[in-house]
């Protein structure tokens, strides 16, 4: 005979897939990075046509999540170097970096520096 008994036993394989989901839910940016989150599906391919969302002037919003982003709140997720095809020097763009991986803000806003825009990175 065993010298654990089977409610011991149960209690250790319930505690170890807790501490399984725990850090699957601390590292769920990786997995943004990875395309297994659920928001990987919803993300527009590269080769599409950049078309300007700003113009000189226009204030933008642009939210970061993970290594992707969106223009405004509800857009589509997608690369952030297509975003920042986008926008327009002498535009204000407004990067919204809460959910965003650091380097993924920092390249976009040196991109956006570098098309002549100006960048102001909101994180709380």
């Amino acid at each position: 005979m065993s010298d654990r008994s089977r409610p011991s036993r149960a209690g250790f394989v319930a505690f170890l897939g807790l501490l399984v989901a725990l850090v699957a839910g601390y590292l769920n940016d990786c997995f943004a990075g990875l395309g297994l989150s659920p928001d990987a599906g919803q993300a527009v391919p590269a080769g599409e046509p950049a078309k300007p969302s700003a113009k000189p002037g226009d204030r933008v919003r642009v939210v970061v999540q993970g290594e992707q982003c969106r223009v405004g709140g509800d857009g589509p997720l997608r690369p952030c170097d297509a975003v920042c095809a986008e926008q327009a020097a002498g535009a204000t763009v407004e990067i919204d970096a809460t959910a965003g991986a650091q380097r993924a803000v920092d390249a976009l806003r040196t991109c956006v520096q570098a098309r002549g825009a100006k960048a102001q990175v909101v994180s709380e």
